[in-house]
């Protein structure tokens, strides 16, 4: 299969993850309806897409002729779709959350896309073939930012509660898209496609295990979303680096990153009693984890097969960098939004 033909599986594979997301997180902001829940994650992701399509060709008018243009697109719909759930949660206002969506696709997702898959960052590269930077590291951050300003839950809106079956498909469709996503990205079916296959599921495995591990060590438990957020933590372990990282390096990636993940989502939700913090642990821990990690072990090119420290440097400071830069957006946005909607209540209780 050519460049060509592998477009239209990658980008089914994306709208899989999409699509699978969307169930599996809906608990984590709550709405008026499933019915809504559902409308704003179509409707933010829509922005997040049409935000890449429509700047990035005036921004680069080559980027059109690049296979991956309507992929990295899709990507960009996941991370804006991650991106605003805090703020579904925290206003309950479809509106809102639009704004916030299209702003937020805008100033961070179309230029951290571009910098991922085109320019680099002032002479810096860092490694990232599955666009984890993107809908990682940058969407947690956000999710972070409006957490760290404040969200509340305001009248007339619940946690959505699905039935389990709709999220255990919802689970195997994540898998299945996620690995199809890392294996069809890289525009070739050849010996390293199997690789990144086996990496894929390695990573789960990784991720299961490290997540669960610390769950039990901290609370004496094994709990069934514990298994679930193992395996999301293990697929964006391996995001950035599938085809470029070993079997056991996939599994270390996935232990270290479903156990880092498990702490820090087991401290913040304790101490804010906000589930919304468990998107902060699995993507921006996780995505984060995996990235740094190349520098470290990348098969050839990592510190432990060079002795160089340059490839720790560019991935450390290319998460570093987007984390801060979509975390700070994403609080003047929130802090804007929120000012803005409490200035109109006001308003009208004043009439």
């Amino acid at each position: 299969m050519n460049n060509a033909q592998l477009v239209l599986p990658a980008s089914l594979a994306l709208i899989a993850v999409l699509a699978s997301l969307a169930v599996v997180y809906a608990r984590f902001a709550p709405a008026r309806s499933t019915g809504f829940s559902m409308t704003v994650s179509a409707l933010t992701a829509a922005l997040g897409a049409a935000a890449w399509l429509s700047i990035a060709p005036l921004v680069a008018p080559g980027v059109v002729s690049s296979p991956l243009y309507v992929p990295i697109g899709l990507l960009g719909a996941i991370a804006t779709m991650i991106a605003s759930l805090a703020v579904r949660s925290g206003s309950g206002s479809l509106i809102t959350t639009s704004i916030f969506a299209l702003s937020w696709a805008i100033l961070v997702s179309v230029p951290v896309e571009m910098v991922t898959f085109f320019t680099g960052l002032g002479g810096v590269v860092a490694l990232d073939y599955g666009g984890s930077l993107i809908m990682n590291v940058a969407a947690g951050a956000a999710v972070a930012g409006v957490l760290l300003i404040g969200v509340s839950r305001p009248r007339g809106l619940r946690a959505i509660v699905l039935p389990q079956a709709w999220v255990v498909v919802a689970v195997v469709v994540l898998m299945v898209g996620w690995i199809g996503w890392l294996v069809a990205g890289e525009l070739a079916i050849d010996d390293l496609s199997t690789a990144i296959l086996v990496n894929g599921a390695l990573g789960v495995a990784g991720g299961v295990t490290g997540w669960l591990a610390v769950q039990r060590m901290s609370h004496q438990s094994t709990t069934w979303g514990g298994l679930l957020a193992g395996v999301t933590s293990g697929l964006i372990a391996v995001t950035a680096g599938a085809p470029i990282i070993s079997p056991l390096a996939a599994v270390s990636f996935g232990m270290l990153a479903g156990g880092a993940a498990c702490i820090a989502t087991v401290r913040w939700i304790s101490v804010t009693r906000q589930p919304q913090w468990y998107l902060v642990g699995s993507h921006l821990i996780a995505g984060a984890v995996g990235v740094v990690l190349i520098g470290i072990l990348a098969s050839g090119t990592g510190f432990v097969f060079t002795g160089q420290i340059l490839p720790v440097q560019n991935q450390l400071f290319g998460s570093i960098a987007v984390a801060a830069y979509s975390g700070v957006v994403a609080m003047l946005l929130w802090l804007g939004l929120r000012t803005g909607e409490r200035a109109i209540i006001r308003r009208r209780e004043g009439h």
